[in-house]
C-alpha cells in the first residue's frame, strides 16, 4: 500500500486474543455460551462446545474454550501456558465449586494480537474506504460482533466489486 494511503487510514488499535481449551473428562456446564462479565475472572466468555455438538465428535472429550480479548501489556500474555493454566482452575471453581482440575485431560493456550478491534470515536474515520484497494478484514464491520459472518459479507462484498471495476477500466491504482 502506498504510504500515504496507510497514514491516511491506519486502522484501530486492537485488543488480544487470548484463550484456553480444555479438554475435561465429563461435563463442566449444561449451557454452551458463558458471558462472563466479571472483571475478577481470567476470561470473559466460556463455551462448552459439547453442549452443541457431542462428545463422540471430539474423541469423547468435553472441550471447554475460556475466551477473553486483553490489552498488549495485561500480564497474563506475558505468563506461561502453566502459570496461565493455573488461573482458569480457580474461575473454573466459582463457576462450578465442585469443579477438580484432575478433570482435566489435556489442555491449549493461543495467544493472539490484534484479534479485537478497540471501537473509539474516530473508529470509522480510520478505517479505508469499502474499495479500492480491495480489503476484506474485520475492521469495518462493528458493531457486528461475529467475524465470521462479518468476514464472509465483507469478502462477497469486495470480491463482487472487482469485476465491474475491472470491466469499467478502474482498476488504475487509484486509492478513493
Amino acid at each position: 500500500m502506498p504510504p500515504d494511503w496507510i497514514a491516511r487510514y491506519p486502522g484501530p488499535d486492537h485488543f488480544w486474543a487470548h484463550v484456553v481449551v480444555l479438554a475435561l473428562d465429563r461435563p463442566l456446564t449444561d449451557v454452551y455460551w458463558l458471558n462472563v462479565n466479571d472483571p475478577g475472572f481470567p476470561f470473559l466468555v466460556l463455551a462448552e462446545h459439547t453442549n452443541l455438538m457431542p462428545p463422540a465428535d471430539y474423541g469423547g472429550r468435553h472441550l471447554v474454550y475460556l475466551g477473553n480479548y486483553l490489552p498488549a501489556e495485561h500480564p497474563l500474555l506475558r505468563q506461561t501456558d502453566e502459570e496461565t493454566l493455573s488461573e482458569p482452575a480457580g474461575g473454573l471453581s466459582r463457576l462450578r465449586p465442585d469443579f477438580d482440575p484432575a478433570w482435566v485431560t489435556q489442555s491449549w493456550v493461543f495467544k493472539a494480537p490484534d484479534a479485537q478491534p478497540i471501537v473509539t470515536t474516530d473508529y470509522l474515520d480510520r478505517l479505508p474506504p469499502t474499495r479500492r484497494p480491495y480489503r476484506a478484514c474485520t475492521w469495518p464491520i462493528w458493531p457486528m460482533s461475529t467475524p465470521r459472518i462479518a468476514d464472509k459479507t465483507t469478502a462477497c462484498a469486495s470480491a463482487s466489486a472487482w469485476p465491474s471495476d475491472l470491466l469499467a477500466g478502474s482498476l488504475r491504482g487509484d486509492v478513493r
